[in-house]
């Protein structure tokens, strides 16, 4: 399984930070955001907007991730994620 977090920790996190936003149907979970913070807004292209989407499927009280995809201008581009520890989702440990 892919990295995971408790459904709650990550509704109310969503619910505090107007830059994420959650969609679900049924169990199918996915998590937008666009990285409106500094330190992210320095690799980003001069004006060019860009979103993160995080897939996964919510199983019992846990959200697991298995795809983490960026839609920029320059196209879509996806991991898959296969390790609870994968680098792309190190920040699921600080909320």
């Amino acid at each position: 399984m892919g990295p995971s977090i408790e459904t709650k920790k990550l509704k109310e996190y969503i619910a505090s930070n107007s830059s994420y936003h959650l969609y679900q149907n049924g169990d199918k979970v996915e998590v937008h955001f666009s990285p409106e913070f500094p330190e992210a807004m320095a690799h980003l292209p001069e004006g060019k907007y860009v979103e993160h989407i995080m897939y996964g499927v919510e199983k019992g009280s846990r959200i697991y991730f298995y795809r983490f995809s960026t839609v920029s201008a320059s196209g879509t581009s996806s991991t898959e994620l296969k390790d609870e520890d994968d680098p792309i989702m190190e920040w699921l440990k600080y909320i």
